[in-house]
């Protein structure tokens, strides 16, 4: 075996299969270019199709006027030409920024009913709220969050790690009967729970899926780390 071929194989041992992320993209878009560059972002990644990324769903981001797309990643190098071709390329984008996510918990009954229920016609709300969590707290809070109470307006749909990222540490996806009910949510029992420093709630106006049953099945079963059903029943079961 060559020595090229030895530190391959090494390479391949030291750091295992790829593997899976989510990709969290927020396109900033140039004022007056808004429903031109939002068009045609959307086209785009509806009609992306790759074994390497799969985009997963689309969000308009209320307060910014700005897109939010989320991709299941699969290789990272052919991330990196999908942000150049497909969405960086885009008249009007003004800049890109990227959380990446490496797993975390969700809800997928109600990850599955976002877009019936976050849309013009829709009766509910959605925010994304990003926590910074002080260092060495984080295992702490982050189970903490989990067990927070059943609250009868307001559903969580997932936590993800995202501790590398400099925007934040924890990404927390609520969904709720009003902004009110999710402001009293953050303000009573996120922001309160030990290990929390900050936070930052953003509302998302609308949900479009792009995904395959097939991305979801595999979103579910290879990033989540525990998939927890039917969380805020009227039985009472926590997340």
């Amino acid at each position: 075996m060559s020595e090229e071929s030895t530190q391959f194989k090494m390479t391949e041992e030291a750091f295992g299969k790829p593997q899976h992320l989510l990709a969290f993209v927020d396109a900033d878009i140039i004022s007056g270019k808004d429903e031109v560059a939002r068009e045609e972002l959307l086209e785009n990644v509806r009609r992306y199709r790759s074994n390497g990324v799969a985009p997963l769903w689309v969000n308009w981001l209320r307060h910014r006027a700005d897109l939010r797309f989320v991709c299941l990643v699969r290789d990272v190098s052919e991330f990196n030409d999908f942000m150049l071709d497909v969405v960086r390329n885009v008249e009007g984008v003004r800049e890109t920024g990227t959380i990446l996510s490496f797993g975390g918990r969700a809800d997928i009954d109600t990850l599955l009913d976002l877009e019936m229920d976050v849309s013009p016609q829709g009766q509910m709300v959605a925010a994304s709220i990003q926590i910074d969590v002080q260092p060495g707290m984080d295992r702490h809070c982050f189970q903490s969050l989990t067990e927070l109470p059943p609250h009868p307006d307001v559903r969580r749909v997932w936590l993800l790690n995202c501790y590398h990222s400099e925007n934040a540490d924890l990404m927390l996806l609520l969904l709720g009967k009003n902004i009110s009910a999710l402001t009293g949510y953050v303000m009573s029992w996120v922001r309160t729970t030990p290990g929390v420093i900050d936070t930052e709630m953003s509302t998302v106006m609308d949900w479009r899926w792009l995904a395959s049953p097939e991305d979801i099945v595999e979103l579910c079963e290879l990033f989540f780390t525990h998939n927890y059903r039917g969380q805020f029943r009227k039985s009472g079961e926590g997340w």
